[in-house]
């Protein structure tokens, strides 16, 4: 598990969501109150759609490795 304050300090989104998401989950599991429970799931389930959301690093290099194979077709 990645350090949620390394991450965020790195500046790299989907390192920082996936800390977050780990520290939500390791705190619900650790959590007795009923109404922190409830906000803390709310919030791991929006964590996980982000990291959902976010382009896949694979994609995201091919999609530069076409443009830049398409560009130099061209010429």
């Amino acid at each position: 598990m990645t350090n949620l304050i390394d991450a965020a300090k790195s500046g790299d989104k989907r390192a920082t969501l996936i800390a977050l998401r780990d520290k939500l989950a390791e705190t619900i599991q650790n959590c007795d109150s009923g109404r922190d429970m409830a906000s803390n799931s709310k919030r791991l389930m929006e964590v996980m759609a982000e990291i959902e959301a976010l382009p896949d690093d694979k994609e995201v290099k091919t999609s530069k490795h076409n443009r830049l194979k398409k560009k130099i077709e061209k010429g």
